[in-house]
């Protein structure tokens, strides 16, 4: 499957996403077919990680077992020269569950058959254990010390390298402090690596779930497709929870706010801040497709069907991960809004697990 270069192609049809990392495109071959072509932005990617995933993501695809294949795109082609990348096959008639929920095409019974169709072929076919020897925990730790550095030399961040913080009214040390404390006084990166692991898909959330643009049919909203498989920083394996975590921080509106800058920003003006905050502009009118329409209370209530109870103290560690990988790969108000958000959920994950 892996080439020494990328296979030669007729023409561009179309840019599908313009990444922090890479660019996917749908592009025309020489014999007329359509394929769609994820390739790394090279040394022009934002954050250390994006040539190395779209080595793992045409990994993960080709390994996939038989009662998976429907599950993802089917992969063409791997390579690693100019730059890696990989074709997948195109789904032509299918469109992102971003823009259905958006466009308000499903109503709740829909949404909620789709999220539960989710949960059986995630959590109950995808989710195989694993023994992988890469921890967790360790890309969590360093993922974490990457995100404290970027705050420590981003002017736009100084106030957040204060002693005392208050964030929505939490107390707060700063991330440098309470990484300290995660490695020495609570058992929280032990636990997510003592826990059984298992193959994730990493990148849970609407956007990397397709699903025909329009169907009659009463199984229209299980006719999904995955893609994008493994995480920002890398993650394929871990803790079970991580899925869940990362679907809901979009489901639940807050992650498409921060991209989309609808989230107020407070206290982040020079000098010594007190009292810090970010909320959630819902009464923006994109925000509406998350408001009317709950797209993941059903996702959750399979996850406990499958492991138990949620694990609050995981759950909010793993928060804090996701927002840090996201601190080192934007700027502006998304990135004060990732950092604050990073503090605050790294604070609640300590003071859960003690």
């Amino acid at each position: 499957m892996v080439t020494s270069t990328r296979p030669n192609l007729a023409a561009v049809d179309a840019l599908l996403r313009d990444g922090y990392w890479d660019r996917t495109e749908i592009i025309r071959m020489v014999d007329g077919s359509q394929r769609v072509r994820k390739q790394s932005k090279g040394h022009q990617s934002a954050g250390p990680w994006g040539m190395d995933n779209l080595r793992a993501e045409a990994q993960y695809l080709q390994d996939l077992e038989p009662h998976l294949l429907d599950l993802f795109p089917r992969l063409i082609a791997s390579w690693e020269q100019p730059a890696p990348g990989y074709d997948m096959s195109y789904k032509k008639e299918c469109v992102d569950l971003g823009q259905l929920a958006r466009a308000k095409a499903f109503n709740q019974q829909q949404a909620n058959q789709f999220q539960t169709h989710l949960g059986k072929r995630v959590f109950g076919q995808l989710h195989t254990p694993s023994n992988a020897t890469c921890k967790l925990s360790a890309n969590v730790l360093d993922t974490l010390k990457k995100a404290a550095y970027t705050i420590n030399a981003s002017a736009d961040l100084t106030c957040l390298l204060e002693n005392k913080l208050s964030i929505n009214s939490l107390d707060c040390f700063p991330l440098a402090t309470n990484i300290t404390r995660l490695t020495t006084q609570t058992h929280l990166l032990q636990a997510i690596d003592s826990q059984p692991q298992v193959r994730l898909h990493g990148d849970l959330f609407l956007e990397n779930i397709l699903l025909p643009k329009f169907s009659s049919l009463k199984q229209w909203p299980t006719q999904l497709v995955l893609i994008d498989p493994v995480s920002v920083a890398g993650i394929s394996t871990g803790h079970p929870l991580f899925d869940l975590a990362k679907y809901e921080s979009y489901g639940s509106g807050e992650l498409p706010a921060m991209r989309r800058g609808h989230v107020q920003i407070s206290g982040m003006g020079g000098g010594y801040a007190q009292d810090l905050g970010f909320t959630i502009d819902w009464h923006n009118k994109d925000m509406q497709a998350y408001t009317e329409i709950n797209w993941h209370s059903c996702l959750r209530q399979s996850y406990v069907n499958h492991y138990g109870p949620v694990d609050e103290a995981i759950y909010a560690l793993l928060e804090a991960y996701f927002a840090a990988a996201m601190v080192i790969c934007t700027e502006g108000v998304e990135r004060q809004a990732r950092a604050l958000k990073a503090l605050v959920s790294l604070e609640r994950a300590i003071l859960l697990s003690v």
